[in-house]
């Protein structure tokens, strides 16, 4: 390895030190929003970090910033989870923890209200599922979501407006 091949590693590294800083966070809530456990989001991301630096010396930036590449990387985790875990068994009733300190009633509304966003977002397209995530739950920019899935801010913000008017639809029909 030459001498630029090792300045071009320590740049990477030291890129993917402040982007671990600026989006674990991020890719935490995008994961945790797609697969609804928290500390399984949390491992997954910091999984992320640890396959980009794993293939560090493959990556090469081509017109995308490192963070979409991040969010690629979480993506297949994601893909790869789900698959896992639609094989597994559910879990029974009786196994589930309720902690006397919280409010039964609060905790069983917050969940059907969960589980109806979550049916709400199955019904969208992958890409307006991909829009809401990267805006809403990983707390990202329309120019930062733009690069990260090679459209335009515009094109995003109208993805992003299609995509609430049909959750809205969704979550309050009936209601």
């Amino acid at each position: 390895m030459g001498e630029k091949d090792v300045d071009e590693r320590r740049r990477k590294e030291e890129l993917l030190a402040r982007l671990y800083d600026e989006y674990y966070d991020k890719i935490a809530r995008y994961i945790f929003i797609r697969i609804g456990h928290q500390a399984e989001a949390e491992d997954m991301a910091g999984e992320v970090f640890l396959k980009a630096l794993e293939s560090l010396d493959s990556y090469q930036e081509r017109g995308a910033p490192m963070q979409a590449w991040l969010f690629k990387i979480a993506h297949n985790l994601m893909v790869d989870y789900v698959r896992k875990v639609s094989k597994r068994k559910t879990i029974p009733i009786d196994k589930l923890e309720i902690s006397d300190k919280v409010d039964l009633e609060e905790t069983v509304e917050r969940r059907l209200q969960s589980e109806k966003l979550s049916q709400a977002l199955k019904q969208l397209t992958p890409a307006q599922r991909e829009v809401i995530g990267l805006r809403f739950f990983a707390g990202l920019t329309s120019n930062e979501v733009a690069k990260i899935l090679s459209k335009s801010s515009g094109a995003v913000r109208e993805m992003q407006s299609a995509a609430v008017k049909s959750l809205r639809k969704l979550m309050y029909e009936g209601s």
